[in-house]
Formats: structure tokens, C-alpha cells, sequence
């Protein structure tokens, strides 16, 4: 068998993934959803970080909620002791490669698992489900591509679940009310990575409450129902596990001092560095917030456009006004990262800790300082911690790599890329035509014992890159090494590895 290293892999660059929504993630760790504050019983926030889990086995048994039928009318869907869910769901596993998508829930008196099927089209949800409060567990689908020839022994299709509940530190559960005497509309469920700047957010789910639309919706595929409701002047309960996100208005409607720095934190996300420093150039801000926003953003484009120095300088005038500030802690580690100056970088790494002893980022960075200085055992510790949740921002921000890269090339500090060792699936042949096989993309994450932990393709990918897919999340990987030490990598193929 050809191991690895005979593919077109390398080490990915840093920007590569710095735009939201370039491909489809395949996870293979257990995550959650969760809400960022407290107190959600009151007023719930408009996202909710979204993680994880990929296992090689079948779905656990639940009741499936029933489509209505087509010429049912509400006291139909009554009569049979039932209500009705009304949503839709987006942004996440809309790839052809995907089935099975469906939303799980759990009623809170009787334990009794529901799941709510996703249409394969639009994403609509209309299922009926008996009455009742239902926490809701997790979103689900199944990765199976269709690969020709499909052998279904070692082409095993590849689970999806993506786990929803709240973190330690914060109370209550997400949860879905279903009336008795109504139907319930529970909102278009929008899933998908986003960041702020150039700082990975994670995974979120956001709410869009889309009520005409879906009402309209109804009226075409269950125009029976439609009309029966509006016969009995029956209103659908709008209830939301999330509160629901308003789309923002286009700039140009916007007005406010704020306008700069909005227009700002869009040329970042975009990668428009330059136009993102000139834009703030022209900006006289009124506070010293402001001023600190405004430092913040022009060291962050700095970053972007690897200014280095630059960015070292305004990132750390920020932070001599706000010592606390997360995010100027986080940039100003990395620019010194990059910079080189890992003395500095693991300073500022080990105040974040002291801000949010958890931090994944501050972990992986932490792991390849002590990999430089040969620290075994404090590497693992490390990148163990690092590891535990969240992680899936490395497939989005890479700076940490270039740690080992920039290392590796300028001083005399060996890297050892990943090796793979085995796999019982074939790797990808020739599938696909030139042309599609020019847009294909992958990206892999590799942990530090070895394991794959998530991978990324890009959506318009051949059926070449779906086969070594399969083939590669069942592999057995010798780790990569720094000075002998086993560190965590990426390994990109095909477009993830040369863009921008």
C-alpha cells in the first residue's frame, strides 16, 4: 500500500480557510452545541457554537415523526392525537453526499426519542409529533457519497451528529414547546462556521424567523392543511430554542458612528487588508473605546497582510489600555508566533490561559513550544487539553503550523510530516473527469497520537477526493514529529493547498 506521503500533500497555508462556508467538514470527536451566556431562560442569544461527533456505526433507535398527508386537514393531525412542527434547515450538509438529515429530540416527561426529518430538497421540515416540551438533542446526517463502484463492506457510511446542549459553566437546555391546539413553528435552523475577523468563531447555529415564508411554503405542499388552519383561524405558535438572529441591513442603510469600523471588520473577513487600514485611516473615533476598536482592527488587518511588526506594535498599545482584551491577547500571541519571537508568543499564550484556562489555541501553541525544546511530556499535556473540545478552529486557523514550518526552515529543528501506515479502504483512483478533478480539495486534521480527528472537502470535489475520504478517515497515521516530538498537523490536497 502507498503510504501518505505519496500523495500530494503538504502542509497547508494559514489563510486557506480564513473564509467561511469553502467546504464541507466531516468531524470525528465528540463536541456540542452551546450557548455563550447565561440566564438564556430570559432572553436566549442569537448563536450557539455547534461541534461534532463522526462514528463508523448506524444511528440509535428513535420514533420517526410522520410526514402529514397530503390531503390531511389540522383536525386530521388532532384527531390522531398529534401536532405539528413547522421549520427548515440550512447551511450545513446541503452536499449531495449527505443523507438521513434530521433534527433529534427527547420528550421531557416520557424520555421518548422523535426525530424530525429534513427534507433532501429545500430543507423544509413538516412532521407531526405528538404534543408536549422536547429538549432537542442534536442534528444528524450520514456522509455517503456516491462512489462508483461502492463496496458497502469497506465503504461504511459515516455518521454525523452533531450534539446540541449547553456548556458547564451555563444553565437550562435548548428546547422546543409543541402545543396541542396548534401547529408550532420552530424557524429556519441556519448551521455553519463563521469567524470574526480572522478569528474562527466555530461552528453556530443562528435562528432566521422566515414565519410568511414557511406559511407560504405550507400552502403549496399541504394546501389542505393551509387552508383548514385559516378556516379555524389557527395561528401557528412561533417558539425558538434560539433567539432568533435578524439579518443585518445592507451597509449603505446603516448610520451610525459604528459605520467605519463595521465596513472594517467586513474588508478582514473578506481578506481586503489593505482596504480595511485605508478605510480606518479616515475615521476619527470620539471615545477611547473606539480608539482601542480601532487600533484593534488596524493591528488585525496588519496581521492579515503579515505585516508583522506593524501589527506587533498596535495590538500591543491595545493591550497596554486593556490588559483583559481576549482578542488583542490572542492576534498579538500569534503575530509574535509568526514573527518568531515564541519567547514573547508563549508569554502572551500563558496570559490567555489566565483569562480562560481552557483555551484550545493557547494549548496547541503552548504544545509546539515545548515540541521545540524536546518537552515530551508537557507537549502531550498540552495538546491533550487542547484537543478535548472545540478544535475544530484549527481547520480554519492555522497559524499554529506555521510554528513548526517556520521552525523546521530556519533553524536547524527537524519536522517530520504525517505518514499514513494503513487503511481498509483503497485510495482514490482516477474518479472524475480533468476538469472536476481541478476543483478537487481536502484538507486533514491529524492529532499528535496519530488519529484523524476531522476532514474538509471542498464541495464541487470529484468523486476521486470523496473515495480517499472514506479511505483516510479510516487510516492509521504515524503522527508528525518536531525534534522528535509528536505534534498535530494538516495535510492538504488539491486546491485547499494552494489557494490565495
Amino acid at each position: 500500500m502507498s503510504p501518505a506521503s505519496a500523495l500530494p500533500f503538504s502542509v497547508a497555508s494559514v489563510l486557506n480557510l480564513n473564509r467561511p462556508g469553502i467546504g464541507e467538514t466531516i468531524l470525528l470527536v465528540r463536541s456540542v452545541l452551546s450557548r455563550r451566556s447565561p440566564g438564556w431562560r430570559r432572553s436566549l442569544p442569537a448563536a450557539a457554537s455547534l461541534g461534532a461527533t463522526l462514528a463508523l456505526v448506524f444511528f440509535a433507535s428513535s420514533a420517526s415523526a410522520e410526514l402529514p398527508r397530503r390531503s390531511a386537514v389540522w383536525s386530521d393531525i388532532q384527531d390522531d392525537g398529534m401536532s405539528l412542527v413547522i421549520g427548515r434547515f440550512v447551511g450545513k450538509f446541503e452536499s449531495p453526499d449527505f443523507r438521513s438529515r434530521r433534527v433529534v429530540l427527547r420528550h421531557r416527561d416520557s424520555g421518548r426519542r422523535q426525530t424530525l426529518s429534513i427534507d433532501d430538497g429545500l430543507g423544509l421540515i413538516t412532521e407531526t409529533v405528538p404534543p408536549g416540551v422536547y429538549d432537542v438533542e442534536a442534528i444528524e446526517a450520514v456522509y455517503f457519497p456516491n462512489i462508483r463502484p461502492m463496496n458497502l463492506r469497506r465503504m461504511r457510511p459515516i455518521r454525523q451528529r452533531y450534539s446540541v446542549s449547553p456548556r458547564a459553566h451555563e444553565s437550562g437546555e435548548p428546547l422546543i414547546s409543541v402545543p396541542p391546539d396548534r401547529p408550532v413553528y420552530i424557524g429556519t435552523i441556519r448551521a455553519g462556521a463563521e469567524r470574526q475577523g480572522m478569528v474562527y468563531e466555530g461552528q453556530k447555529l443562528r435562528i432566521l424567523d422566515d414565519f410568511d415564508v414557511a406559511m407560504e411554503r405550507l400552502s403549496v405542499t399541504y394546501p389542505a392543511l393551509h387552508a383548514s388552519l385559516g378556516e379555524e383561524a389557527i395561528v401557528p405558535q412561533r417558539h425558538f430554542m434560539l433567539r432568533p438572529t435578524r439579518p443585518d441591513p445592507p451597509l449603505e442603510m446603516v448610520v451610525g458612528m459604528d459605520d467605519p469600523i463595521t465596513q472594517a471588520r467586513r474588508y478582514i473577513e473578506d481578506g481586503k487588508f489593505e482596504q480595511a487600514i485605508n478605510w480606518l485611516s479616515t475615521f476619527m473615533p470620539v471615545s477611547d473605546s473606539q480608539r482601542s476598536t480601532v487600533r484593534l482592527l488596524v493591528g488585525e488587518a496588519h496581521l492579515g497582510s503579515r505585516d508583522l511588526d506593524s501589527a506587533i506594535e498596535e495590538l500591543g498599545e491595545v493591550l497596554l489600555q486593556q490588559p483583559t482584551n481576549l482578542r488583542a491577547l490572542r492576534l498579538l500571541a500569534r503575530s509574535h508566533s509568526l514573527n518568531g519571537n515564541l519567547d514573547d508568543a508563549e508569554s502572551l499564550y500563558r496570559a490567555l490561559l489566565d483569562l480562560r484556562p481552557r483555551d484550545a489555541e493557547a494549548h496547541l501553541q503552548l504544545g509546539f513550544v515545548h515540541a521545540l525544546r524536546a518537552e515530551v511530556t508537557l507537549s502531550e499535556e498540552s495538546f491533550g487539553v487542547a484537543f478535548e473540545a472545540d478544535f475544530d478552529y484549527l481547520m480554519h486557523d492555522l497559524a499554529p503550523f506555521l510554528i513548526a514550518v517556520r521552525s523546521s526552515a530556519n533553524s536547524e529543528v527537524e519536522y517530520v510530516p504525517p505518514v499514513m501506515r494503513s487503511t481498509p479502504v483503497p485510495l482514490g483512483g482516477r474518479g472524475g473527469s480533468r476538469r472536476s478533478s481541478q476543483n478537487d480539495g481536502l484538507l486533514v486534521l491529524i492529532d499528535h497520537r496519530g488519529q484523524v480527528k476531522s476532514a474538509q472537502f471542498r464541495p464541487e470535489s470529484s468523486n476521486r477526493i470523496h473515495q480517499t475520504m472514506m479511505s483516510v478517515v479510516r487510516a492509521r497515521f504515524a503522527p508528525a514529529t518536531l525534534n522528535g516530538v509528536a505534534v498535530p498537523s494538516i495535510m492538504a490536497l488539491g486546491q485547499f493547498g494552494g489557494e490565495r
